[in-house]
């Protein structure tokens, strides 16, 4: 009985420690809303800790009209940015699937929509994106695409 108890102790203990490394899930908020409609001209995924990143950023990209920065508190959070540059019609999008915090990053899994063949769509010009915040932290912040055609 002892041998089993211990068995599935390393169990648990090998799949909550080991395989998941220490990372945990992360709560995030989007304020994607506060920015309204970009034409972001590439694709580019970036993390702003300071207002003033977040400006000069901006003003490098746009520089006959950057948009306002969003109101954020940027001692307790972090502002990340995540688009996927010009598509040809409304029914592209960008979807967070997952935030997760490991030891020394910030991991973030992202998904690009697209339009089903049977979808309506306005053909124009479009740059889909996420912006939202994470709690404020030092740690380095990457991006992964999944399944982007």
């Amino acid at each position: 009985m002892v041998a089993v108890l211990a068995a599935v102790g390393v169990g648990v203990l090998w799949t909550q420690v080991i395989q998941n490394d220490g990372s945990k899930r992360l709560a995030w908020t989007d304020v994607t809303d506060q920015m309204g409609t970009v034409l972001w001209p590439k694709s580019v995924t970036r993390s702003f800790t300071r207002k003033r990143q977040v400006i000069h950023y901006f003003a490098r990209t746009f520089p006959h009209h950057a948009p306002a920065v969003p109101k954020i508190d940027f001692l307790r959070r972090k502002l990340v940015l995540v688009a996927a540059g010009p598509r040809s019609s409304t029914g592209y999008g960008v979807k967070i699937v997952s935030v997760t915090e490991r030891r020394s990053d910030i991991r973030v899994v992202a998904r690009e929509t697209t339009p089903l063949l049977d979808s309506h769509v306005t053909v124009k010009l479009t740059s889909p994106y996420r912006l939202f915040t994470i709690p404020s932290t030092w740690k380095r912040v990457y991006v992964q695409w999944q399944g982007r055609p």
